[in-house]
């Protein structure tokens, strides 16, 4: 009765087996198919955040480009960056010397000259510095006229420079007092200034001839 009753149930038992192996298969396969997607996931976040780094990180480049573009423009437009403008030097000159009265103004202007800098080297290996020397000669009314040239020539002129020595003397007279002086060159003086200019090394020219 027992084999009878095995082989009524051999049927069940066979069709209970194949829904668990399918459903076996099913389990094993979900399992499979959510690692794949867990890991599609954590790749896609990973590729998500690489991406929004490199937006990040060229958006945050750009803005320090801009920024040091108009600092650039800025010290190229005030003549520190490129060739010196050894033109606008004298014209400056000649009109301090016409506009504030300067009895006699003699200039020169030396080769310009790399200046050597450690620290500038090494803080901006890809800057060169340049330096231009200009000796002054003048005749002056009297010493407040120094500062009106130096001051003037700082404000209007293209460039920065700045005083190696000034040396000023007054010039014998007749009298004792400049106000009962009859001459407008009661002072010498002579100043030497140097002047700075700086370009990329890619770019860097020839020195400029004296003037």
């Amino acid at each position: 009765m027992m084999l009878s009753i095995m082989k009524n149930l051999q049927k069940e038992i066979i069709i209970l087996l194949i829904c668990i192996s399918i459903s076996s298969l099913f389990l094993i396969s979900a399992f499979s198919l959510k690692k794949i997607a867990y890991k599609n996931k954590n790749m896609s976040s990973s590729q998500l955040k690489q991406s929004r780094d490199k937006y990040y990180n060229a958006l945050n480049k750009k803005l320090l480009l801009d920024k040091y573009e108009k600092q650039y423009e800025i010290l190229m437009s005030a003549g520190i960056v490129g060739d010196e403008n050894r033109l606008n030097w004298v014209d400056n000159l000649e009109n301090i010397t016409e506009k504030d009265k300067i009895p006699y103004l003699k200039y020169k202007i030396n080769k310009r000259q790399t200046f050597n800098s450690a620290m500038l080297s090494k803080s901006f290996p890809g800057i060169v510095l340049y330096k231009s020397m200009m000796t002054l000669e003048m005749q002056l009314l009297h010493e407040g006229d120094l500062y009106t040239v130096l001051n003037s020539l700082g404000t209007h002129a293209k460039g920065l420079f700045d005083i190696q020595s000034c040396s000023i003397q007054r010039n014998p007279t007749p009298v004792e007092s400049l106000l009962e002086s009859t001459t407008d060159k009661n002072f010498s003086v002579n100043c030497i200034l140097n002047w700075f200019t700086m370009s990329n090394k890619a770019f860097s020219g020839p020195a400029a001839e004296d003037i």
